[in-house]
């Protein structure tokens, strides 16, 4: 038993005492340190994401962590490091322990805003683009940015930022991958809850060549690109009960090894505060991505969500998303057209909250893929029962 597992089980055997004790520990006047865990049940069916003779298993799931917040009044931050640590009851092969740490940093002064993040995750979960064979397809999350708003005049802003993201497979055959985006906004008061804007985005991206198998060679292709967004939009309170950001423009994509696509992008998200007790949200993109083989793709995504709380105690969380992806394909390919997947998911939560340190939760979600490759197409349901605490 790895000392991973046994910090965990004995986090969970202490966990009755973390909840009834005092909460947190004071580290200063604005800073708190609280202990946390998370315990959950799972019962997946299709633990491999195939289309036919699908499996399924029990999954029992451990995640003790640590979250530090700051609160200096202009500058609140945060700081939270967790680790997962899943086993299978069939499928031993698919246990894993999975690290993460996401940090945040928010300044707001009379005239510039600023945000900060920091985050790396570990992963191993399958997905349309990643399927688990008999082994779990590690991979590592890595992400930096910082943006920041500064009001020029009354009635205008100026926002700047940089962010790199990075994507990691350890030990496996798939397109390691990097990318550094700077945006550039000018904004301008409309009224005066609401900002039009004019803006800008570069995104360069560096992809690790994966050997392919063209006319019997073995060649390296260079699949790397930059991006260029050209936008406008809004951001701000549209109603007393609407607000949100939106921006609409091109997507040119170029190639370094030469050729160049573009396509419409979108990029946003709307809540609606429909009631105290009830309110709702709306994502949507439309965006360049890469492929686990290194490829370009386009994804188009957009999410529809709510949460509804019956009682203190009792609240609910829903939603449902559709994503649509084109796939190009990979030089060589013997396919007479490209890959398009449609991907939707489904899922609802409904928490029991004991007090601020104890709740129990309840989650379905239910996938389903459509795809015009055959073999292509799954569709999973899992159900996940929980208990949270905090100390």
């Amino acid at each position: 038993m790895s000392s991973k597992t046994i910090f965990g089980l004995a986090v969970v055997a202490c966990g009755p005492l973390l909840a009834s004790a005092q909460s947190g520990f004071s580290l200063g006047p604005d800073a708190k340190l609280h202990l946390t865990l998370d315990g959950q049940v799972r019962f997946e069916d299709n633990v491999f994401l195939t289309e036919h003779d699908t499996t399924g298993d029990t999954i029992f799931v451990a995640i003790p962590g640590l979250d530090l917040n700051y609160n200096g009044g202009q500058s609140t931050g945060s700081l939270v490091v967790a680790e997962q640590i899943s086993r299978y009851c069939d499928h031993g092969t698919l246990d894993g322990e999975q690290f993460s740490a996401v940090g945040v940093y928010k300044y707001e002064g009379a005239l510039t805003k600023t945000n900060v993040h920091a985050s790396y995750r570990e992963l191993d979960q399958g997905s349309m683009g990643i399927r688990n064979r008999e082994e779990a397809v590690r991979h590592d999350l890595t992400s930096l940015g910082v943006d920041s708003t500064w009001s020029a005049t009354a009635k205008t802003r100026i926002g700047a930022g940089a962010s790199y993201d990075a994507t990691n497979y350890p030990g496996v055959a798939y397109a390691d991958s990097e990318s550094f985006s700077v945006p550039v906004d000018f904004y301008y008061a409309a009224t005066p809850k609401v900002d039009v804007s004019v803006g800008y985005r570069y995104r360069s991206t560096n992809i690790d060549a994966v050997p392919m198998l063209i006319s019997g060679k073995t060649v390296y292709r260079n699949n790397d690109s930059a991006d260029h967004f050209f936008n406008v939009g809004a951001t701000g309170e549209f109603t007393p009960k609407l607000k949100g950001q939106f921006r609409v423009g091109y997507n040119l994509r170029e190639f370094d090894e030469g050729g160049s696509e573009g396509q419409i992008g979108v990029s946003g998200g709307l809540t609606y505060a429909y009631s105290a007790k009830a309110s709702y949200d709306l994502t949507v993109s439309n965006d360049f991505s890469n492929s686990v083989l290194g490829t370009s793709q386009k994804v188009f995504a957009i999410r529809g969500g709510g949460k509804y709380e019956f009682t203190p105690q009792w609240s609910t969380q829903f939603g449902l998303s559709y994503e649509s992806t084109n796939y190009d394909n990979p030089p060589g390919s013997g396919f007479s057209k490209e890959r398009k997947d449609d991907f939707i998911v489904g899922d609802v939560t409904v928490v029991y909250a004991v007090n601020e340190n104890v709740s129990f939760q309840g989650t379905y979600i239910h996938r389903k893929n459509y795809s015009n490759r055959s073999g292509l197409e799954f569709d999973s349901n899992l159900l996940s029962l929980g208990i949270s605490l905090r100390y």
